[in-house]
């Protein structure tokens, strides 16, 4: 666990979190209540998205400045949490599979949701994944605690989501509908931005060579006995002041012996750089998936109806690079030779 590893659990900064005012969550929940509900299959809609990209457009001035800097500049941390969203009237038990829920009939989080992300790009999904759906489920799934994947409960290590995929997220949204019985599972980020001062040329360079490959995740496999790798990619690229970051310290496997000692370095670093929160209803953090890793660490699921539940999406800002991949020129790619056997 994070705790384990010594390393600081701080606040994440005031002046990246932002709190509704009153009339601001009132505005916006009266804003997605005119969007007539449909079923969460349903979404992955063009026409639909694009209308409500415009109502979105309609926002409190404050919230829509706050998302435009940070699609364009992102901030130190590589994240951004809004806090105070109001909610459906009534919920129903989280998704015990993980999986779409037929029992919620109201979509005031997914179009809260899709609101504030669609200001940051466009929606994408992957077939392999979560039935291919754009608004995703992620509860803790009875079984499978001990999974490195969102369906665990165990402390889940810092990654990039996705990392494997030649399509990843430009930025991932998680939004609190529901937290865990004892408060205890937190959303860490850490930011290369922090990183970079503790980080010495030596290991800035190795990290920018191509000497890393990442573990495809097992809900991108048919077959999920077989390991198969990412191709060979590095950890650093980008521009040396805000270099981009590519990163799984579960699933990347370092090619040579410097190659692990430098992501040892960074792992250290990051780790002394991280910020952590415990999201509540109504929180959305937003992760900017070039600039930081994110984990979470350890809880307890009670499989009651009420355990944790976050919904998740994620976007692009250069949607057109993935057209080939998605499925009837949609919001979903479609699935792929997924790497290399090991």
């Amino acid at each position: 666990m994070i705790e384990q590893q010594g390393a600081p659990l701080i606040a994440i900064a005031d002046n990246h979190i932002l709190v509704l005012e009153e009339h601001e969550r009132v505005f916006i929940r009266n804003l997605v209540h005119e969007i007539p509900p449909r079923a969460i299959s349903d979404m992955n809609d063009d026409v639909f998205l694009s209308a409500l990209a415009l109502k979105s457009r309609q926002m409190p001035l404050r919230l829509a400045e706050n998302l435009i800097n940070f699609r364009k500049r992102s901030n130190m941390h590589g994240a951004l949490l809004l806090r105070n969203f109001l909610l459906d009237d009534t919920l129903p038990p989280s998704p015990s599979d993980g999986k779409s829920s037929l029992q919620k009939l109201t979509n005031t989080s997914e179009y809260t949701l899709l609101a504030m992300m669609l200001w940051l790009g466009e929606p994408i999904a992957y077939a392999d994944e979560k039935e291919g759906m754009l608004i995703q489920n992620i509860c803790p799934v009875q079984g499978q605690e001990n999974q490195q994947e969102n369906t665990g409960s165990v402390y889940l290590e810092f990654h990039t989501e996705d990392g494997f995929h030649p399509f990843k997220p430009d930025f991932v949204g998680l939004l609190c509908l529901r937290a865990d019985h004892e408060k205890r599972a937190k959303i860490a980020t850490a930011s290369i931005r922090h990183a970079l001062a503790k980080l010495d040329a030596t290991v800035m360079a190795r990290l920018r060579e191509p000497l890393y490959r990442i573990q495809v995740s097992t809900s991108f496999l048919k077959n999920s006995s077989e390991a198969r790798y990412s191709h060979s990619m590095p950890i650093i690229s980008g521009d040396d002041a805000e270099p981009e970051m590519c990163v799984d310290f579960h699933a990347m496997r370092a090619l040579n012996t410097e190659a692990q000692q430098a992501m040892n370095a960074l792992k250290h670093a990051l780790i002394s750089v991280l910020v952590e929160v415990a999201l509540v209803p109504g929180d959305l953090i937003i992760v900017d998936n070039r600039v930081a890793a994110h984990a979470r660490t350890a809880f307890q699921p009670v499989y009651d109806g009420y355990d944790r539940w976050l919904q998740r999406l994620f976007v692009v800002q250069d949607y057109r690079r993935s057209r080939e991949l998605r499925m009837h020129g949609g919001h979903i790619c479609a699935p792929i030779m997924t790497g290399e056997a090991e």
